[in-house]
């Protein structure tokens, strides 16, 4: 039994030269059937005697044997064994393009101030009077206004000096109102509570009403 185990291994050896010299002609490893290397590994352990040549096939048909395993379960052998040769790497996501128009995509539409109430003109709006100051008088747009929140533009375009404005009651009642010093050029504007009556409007700057910058709003 143990010579007919012998003749075995030696002619599985030999038939494993030729192919194993024809894969390393082709220059890559050829996987060995799996019956032959649980023949080759039986006859390895029941074997004792075998002369060099016999012995040296043998090992190499074990190594071989052992490099077929490996590739089965994928440790190496690119393209053995319908396995592939390298993992590639994921390809990444290319970044999206923007279809047309500009690169950075559009820009959101501006969100619109709000626009200011449009007053009707001074001259033309019984709640509103200009006043304008200059060397040395007080020009009145109107001479009368109606009785409530009067806008009182205090204008300083014709100016060449500082001034400021008063706005008393003639009876002296009531509370008074009052524009602080502006400079040349200047244009104030304010909301004034002004009740029914005669209201005298003055520069409280010293000599200025003297001079002439005073005048007389009737408010009905």
């Amino acid at each position: 039994m143990r010579v007919l185990l012998i003749v075995a291994a030696v002619a599985l050896l030999y038939a494993a030269g030729p192919a194993d010299a024809a894969s390393k002609r082709a220059g890559a490893p050829r996987a060995v059937p799996k019956a032959k290397c649980v023949a080759a590994k039986a006859a390895a352990k029941r074997a004792t005697r075998l002369s060099r040549r016999a012995a040296a096939r043998r090992r190499a048909l074990l190594r071989r044997c052992a490099a077929s395993k490996r590739v089965r379960v994928g440790e190496s052998g690119g393209g053995l064994i319908g396995m592939p040769g390298a993992l590639a790497a994921p390809i990444p996501f290319a970044a999206p393009h923007p279809a047309s128009g500009d690169p950075a995509g559009p820009s959101p539409a501006p969100t619109p101030a709000p626009e200011a109430p449009v007053l009707p003109p001074i001259y033309s709006n019984p709640y509103a009077v200009q006043v304008q100051g200059f060397e040395f008088g007080l020009q009145l747009s109107k001479a009368a206004v109606s009785a409530g929140d009067v806008r009182v533009e205090f204008n300083l375009a014709r100016a060449e000096d500082p001034h400021n404005l008063w706005l008393v009651r003639e009876d002296g009642t009531g509370s008074a109102h009052t524009f602080d010093e502006e400079p040349s050029g200047a244009v104030v504007a304010k909301m004034l509570p002004l009740t029914r009556g005669r209201w005298k409007l003055f520069c409280s700057l010293s000599g200025h009403e003297a001079a002439g910058m005073r005048a007389t709003l009737t408010v009905n």
